[in-house]
């Protein structure tokens, strides 16, 4: 096989969704890949952020440090077409319950931007959540990103608390 031929063989890096009215509202992070991008209809409009979800508990392994880790091994930018480039907040919020790690869309849109989500490690979502969020890599479990939808209307809501 010639180069073209073994370049074909090689996974993908990436994969690409699209969060929209009416559409999926889960992204699957245990994806063999290194980079999602995220196109997201009506940034903080129709969607206020992203929250991990999981069936992994804390006595899984899946705990708030852990969860910190995660965060510190994720990067994220926005790329909205009104305002450029811009760094995607990445965070984990402790909660009574546990953490909740949750990731920003970016500035209010009623049009559409493009989150793009890497780990730092280089690592796929899949090898970096098994490793980090689970003390058993063989056990099944989902991951994904929940996409919240935002309440109120920017644009019509400005008496509203």
């Amino acid at each position: 096989m010639g180069s073209e031929g073994a370049a074909m063989l090689e996974p993908p890096t990436t994969a690409s969704t699209t969060l929209f009215k009416g559409g999926p509202t889960l992204v699957d992070l245990l994806v063999d890949v290194t980079e999602l991008r995220i196109t997201v209809t009506g940034p903080r409009m129709l969607f206020e952020r992203l929250e991990l979800v999981t069936t992994l508990s804390a006595l899984d392994g899946c705990t708030v440090a852990r969860l910190e880790e995660l965060a510190g091994c994720l990067e994220g930018t926005i790329h909205c077409g009104l305002v450029g480039v811009q760094h995607a907040q990445i965070e984990v919020e402790t909660l009574r319950s546990g953490g909740n790690l949750q990731v920003d869309l970016g500035p209010p849109s009623m049009y559409q931007s493009e989150l793009v989500l890497r780990t730092r490690t280089g690592e796929t979502f899949q090898a970096l959540l098994r490793r980090l969020l689970v003390t058993d890599p063989s056990q099944p479990f989902v991951a994904a990103l929940h996409a919240v939808t935002a309440t109120g209307h920017l644009e019509h809501g400005h008496g509203r608390a």
